[in-house]
């Protein structure tokens, strides 16, 4: 007799045999209890989770010689050839190998005909989704309308592959992962019933490996017991899976503490020689730092998921969640770099080598209020410089000149005249002050380019700032949409009034005269050449963005 695997040896035979879908379970057996059995289901979920075994065990329930029921007693003649797919009313019919129209009307041709012994004849359609567009377009009234003693279970792993009419005809039953625990207890009571010992560790490995599939769990663990016989460790299932042993992936934790790449890369180099693949490597390196990081994020008090205990107590705290992060996008960089390389080693230790050299990355906050003290620092240690040149520029003596000017006008006279603050009224001062101090509080950076500028007064609900020729930049920082609007809001908090600000410039008057020079006492051509130069809009937009002009040099 030949062997059968573990995966369909232990396949379910009854509702309760289902892991882990018990809301599904319940469903059903109240339906066929309550007599409320649909003519068309439709059972959704990822590979090896239980939608096929739940359609026998249904279609086992329905034509059941002591039913319908909800517990088939898997003895009579008819319960036993369902199980073993080959009961001539309860068909079960391959998607993917009769996909075209022709299968679909031979179905709608049959389904006129009475079953043969059984109650029901019911179509079971194993990966449906693989039917073609016409497949199911001519099944469509079929699935609608039926007759009493048809039923179709359709069972995909591509749901959204199906059309919408399609859906709508059928009762959906969505099937999820099933959980490392419930995995771990199946696992169990097989090993127990096949008279082999197992250690937790290597039984959470498996479950954890098998990703929700309780099948495949079953498929490692039956290659697990031809390998191993009857005693199973935690070094077994890391060799046949392939996985990384657990020292190595501490220790290479331990290099990124310790900002060690010699150590990292010999763990490379040993993992690599052991035959394990770079993509493997990586894969559990981010498994690893995914826990880390839900650790981080969550506390240690979670139920939800599972994670390595081993690693979360010993670095849970090394790291900072933005650390993580970066290191995350490190090693999924290197995966997808690695998919189709022909130099997955190299990848894989420049990737090692940068995790290694990377330093704490704090939040995005904390990065801006550096940035911030930064420029302001800056700005200081500029007025110190130009106050110490000042002390040592030697003192010429002016050249005076008399010039006539009409006084200013009256609505103007708030407004002070360069190097005097006395202009400017104190109650006016005090409420720009209260200004500065509010941005100040609430964003640094703003603050810090307001700074450079100088309050000239307040008119009509008007804030007029001053900006000297050589602070262009700063002026248009400020000038830029939202910021302007946010210190005309922040002015608006202090002076309980809708504010306006206006930005000046200040002219300089030496580097006027000094480009008129240039530009004045030329000849025609060279006068061509300058108007040339200073209608290139490149040039024009340097000029204004940094204040400057052009000059002639003579070589």
């Amino acid at each position: 007799m030949s062997y059968v695997v573990l995966a369909r040896r232990y396949r379910p035979q009854t509702f309760e045999d289902i892991v882990g879908q018990e809301p599904i379970v319940t469903t059903l057996r109240n339906a066929i209890r309550t007599n409320r059995v649909a003519h068309a289901y439709l059972l959704t979920g990822p590979r090896g989770v239980g939608k096929t075994s739940a359609a026998r065990i249904l279609s086992k329930a329905l034509n059941c010689q002591h039913g319908p029921t909800e517990t088939p007693c898997n003895v009579c003649d008819i319960c036993r050839c369902i199980s073993e797919g080959n009961d001539i009313d309860v068909l079960e019919i391959d998607g993917a190998s009769n996909r075209g129209i022709d299968e679909v009307r031979n179905i709608r041709q049959n389904v006129n005909y009475a079953p043969s012994r059984t109650r029901y004849k019911i179509y079971i359609i194993d990966e449906v989704h693989m039917l073609t567009r016409e497949a199911f377009n001519a099944l469509l009234k079929t699935l609608e309308e039926p007759p009493a003693h048809v039923k179709f279970i359709f069972a995909t792993t591509a749901v959204n592959r199906l059309p919408e009419t399609v859906q709508s005809r059928c009762q959906r039953f969505d099937f999820k992962n099933i959980s490392v625990h419930d995995i771990e207890k199946r696992l169990s009571d097989i090993c127990k019933a096949e008279g082999a010992q197992i250690d937790t560790a290597a039984l959470h490995m498996i479950a954890r490996h098998a990703r929700g599939g309780l099948r495949d769990s079953q498929s490692v663990l039956d290659q697990l017991l031809s390998f191993c016989k009857d005693k199973i460790s935690l070094e077994d299932v890391n060799f046949v899976l392939g996985c990384i042993d657990e020292d190595k992936i501490l220790g290479m934790f331990d290099s990124f503490v310790k900002k060690e790449a010699s150590s990292a890369l010999k763990i490379v180099d040993t993992i690599l020689n052991d035959g394990k693949t770079s993509g493997e490597f990586i894969d559990q390196l981010l498994s690893c730092v995914r826990d880390l990081l839900i650790f981080s994020s969550c506390g240690q008090d979670i139920t939800w998921t599972e994670f390595n205990t081993t690693l979360v107590q010993r670095y849970g705290k090394s790291f900072s969640g933005d650390t993580l992060m970066y290191m995350v996008q490190i090693l999924s960089d290197a995966r997808m770099r690695t998919t189709d390389s022909l130099l997955q080693r190299i990848l894989l230790e420049m990737a090692i080598i940068k995790l290694c050299r990377m330093e704490s990355i704090g939040s995005l906050n904390e990065i801006a209020d550096r940035i911030a003290s930064l420029e302001n620092s800056l700005i200081h240690l500029g007025d110190e410089t130009t106050e110490k040149i000042k002390e040592f520029t030697p003192v010429q003596k002016p050249i005076t000149q008399h010039i006539v000017s009409e006084p200013p006008p009256e609505e103007y006279r708030t407004i002070k005249s360069e190097g005097k603050e006395s202009d400017v009224l104190p109650d006016e001062k005090n409420l720009w002050e209260k200004i500065l101090l509010l941005i100040q509080s609430k964003k640094k950076s703003t603050w810090a380019l307001l700074k450079e500028g100088r309050f000239v007064g307040l008119k009509d609900g008007e804030i007029t700032i001053e900006f000297p020729g050589n602070c262009l930049f700063h002026k248009g920082k400020i000038e830029q949409v939202e910021e302007k609007k946010l210190i005309e809001q922040y002015a608006k908090e202090v002076l309980q009034s809708n504010i306006r600000l206006k930005l000046t410039l200040a002219q300089n008057e030496n580097s006027e005269k000094s480009k008129i020079n240039i530009v004045s006492g030329r000849g025609s051509s060279e006068q061509q050449v300058a108007d040339s130069i200073y209608s290139e809009p490149a040039v024009k937009k340097t000029l204004e963005l940094f204040g400057g002009h052009v000059v002639k040099v003579n070589k």
